[in-house]
This record gives structure tokens, sequence and C-alpha cells, in this order.
């Protein structure tokens, strides 16, 4: 059990920590950021928090600027437009 909470261990319980920060932060960016800033806090995780932070910033912009475009484009998403008066 005690491989399981070893903070040296590269296939024990951090890594699977980080890997559920990568697939958060495919579903959702905002959540996405906070788990990285939690783990940023954190002296032996920094390196872990960033890269989840970077992955979520660039899905985001890859999502809003190329993707989000494209299905709207072939029409599997609808297109919106805000009204004012």
């Amino acid at each position: 059990m005690n491989g399981l909470t070893s903070s040296g261990d590269k296939f024990g319980f951090g890594k699977k920590w980080f890997w559920i920060g990568i697939i958060v932060s495919l579903f959702h960016f905002a959540a996405g950021l906070i788990y990285g800033l939690a783990l940023i806090f954190e002296k032996d995780r920094r390196k872990e928090g960033l890269i989840i932070m970077v992955f979520a910033v660039i899905w985001f912009l890859l999502n809003f600027f190329i993707i989000g475009p494209w299905l709207v484009k072939s029409g599997f998403l609808p297109k919106f437009q805000l009204i004012i008066r």
C-alpha cells in the first residue's frame, strides 16, 4: 500500500491524479485551471500543475477558434446571434 502514496513512484498516486487533471481540463476549462493552480501551490507537484494549466488554455483556444467554428459551419452546432435592442 505504501507504493500508492509514495511521491517518488512514477506510476503511483501522483501520476493518476495528473491524468485526471488532463481529462478534467478536456471537459471544462475553468476546472482544469483551478486544479492546475492547486497543484502549483504544492512544491512537489508544480511541474504537473503547470502542464495541466497550459494544456487547459491550449485546448480552450483550439476549441474556441478552430473546432467550434468548424462544427457550426458543418451544421453540427446551431449558430446563435445576440439580438440587442
